[in-house]
């Protein structure tokens, strides 16, 4: 006779099994049914959000438009003197470094002044020897101590041979110069470069350093011959570093060399203030040449984009809050706008003030909803 405990046991078990297998397909498929309303809010929403077309709008109307001529050049610093010492010797003095500022008379070197303060010393004795023998031989041509300049040029000539103080003069201004060449003193005030020297060393056969204007530079650049029509001087330019392009200095242009190159350019120079000292000599910059030509129908580059392969803008209709677009000629272009005219070949309206998209049109089209963000 079987056993009816264990028989009961067995069918517990296999039901609570079958419970077991049961529970996890019904967390999935709730889970499965979750994601599912998850995924259609989501995609309701982004479809709503395309639906919603935000955009932002400017009056068309006549302006200065801004016709940039761009270049590259090196900046030329207005005002940079190599210095050097005009005698041989060793360095006693260096009182600058490369970089610092140094003032108009200010000593920056110096070699060792001794052998030419005795040189200089020994030529102003000459001279003062020589100024007493060309006293005694005015006194043997009758003019005594009478004032020099009532002595003839001819007869003041020969005293001045026959008493040596014509060459004793010389030999003092040559030492004199030989002990103003021991010192280097700046020209005018700028910054010291390219020392190249030290003390105790030799007088360099080179320039010992440059001095370095750097309060304004020239720029050299070259334009096409194409080009040479819309500039001239006085023109104002923009320049920017290349390790620094978003730094603008304003310039305006001093020279156009009336040449032509092998290659078809000519020379233009501009100079620029270099207000806050960020630019070097020998700097490679941009050069941005404006010129500025009157009543046109300027749009940000933005406003224009493409459709079957032509360049449009949308224009909005407050009427119906609707994109219409407008089929265009690009003029003329610069960094940031275009200069437009109607395409005319495609039966396109324009019109002064009309309201043109600029912003929030990429995936628009014809007659597309659209609301005016405030």
């Amino acid at each position: 006779m079987p056993n009816l405990t264990n028989s009961l046991k067995t069918d517990n078990t296999d039901c609570y099994m079958k419970r077991l297998m049961i529970l996890p397909l019904i967390v999935l498929t709730a889970a499965c049914g979750n994601r599912n309303t998850v995924e259609k809010d989501t995609l309701t929403r982004l479809s709503q959000a395309v639906e919603t077309n935000y955009v932002d709008t400017m009056t068309l109307r006549l302006t200065d438009f801004r016709r940039q001529t761009i270049s590259n050049g090196k900046l030329v610093a207005a005002r940079k003197s190599g210095l050097r010492f005009n005698t041989s010797g060793t360095i006693s003095e260096v009182n600058f470094a490369n970089g610092q500022t140094v003032h108009e008379g200010e000593l920056i070197a110096c070699l060792d002044p001794e052998a030419a303060s005795i040189a200089l010393a020994q030529a102003e004795n000459a001279m003062r020897k020589a100024e007493i023998d060309l006293n005694d031989v005015l006194i043997g041509f009758g003019y005594g101590d009478a004032d020099t300049s009532e002595v003839p040029a001819a007869t003041m000539a020969i005293a001045r041979t026959r008493s040596g103080y014509a060459d004793a003069e010389q030999n003092w201004r040559r030492a004199l110069y030989d002990y103003n060449g021991t010192r280097i003193v700046a020209p005018f005030t700028g910054k010291v470069a390219n020392v190249k020297g030290r003390v105790y060393e030799s007088a360099p056969p080179e320039n010992f350093c440059s001095v370095i204007d750097d309060s304004s530079f020239d720029v050299t650049f070259p334009l096409l011959e194409s080009e040479i029509g819309s500039v001239r001087t006085g023109m104002p330019v923009k320049i920017s570093p290349f390790n620094a392009p978003d730094k603008i200095y304003a310039g305006h242009i001093i020279s156009v060399n009336p040449t032509v190159d092998d290659k078809g350019r000519i020379e233009i120079t501009a100079s620029v203030s270099n207000a806050d000292g960020g630019m070097m000599d020998g700097m490679n910059v941009r050069v941005m040449v404006e010129e500025i030509i009157p009543c046109q129908q300027v749009v940000p580059k933005s406003a224009v984009v493409m459709r079957d392969n032509q360049d449009v803008l949308f224009v909005y209709q407050s009427a119906d809050s609707t994109a219409r677009w407008v089929y265009v000629d690009i003029v003329m272009s610069n960094s940031d706008s275009h200069v437009v005219k109607v395409n005319e070949e495609r039966t396109a309206e324009l019109n002064l003030g009309d309201a043109v998209i600029t912003s929030g049109n990429l995936n628009l089209a014809h007659e597309s909803k659209v609301i005016v963000r405030q």
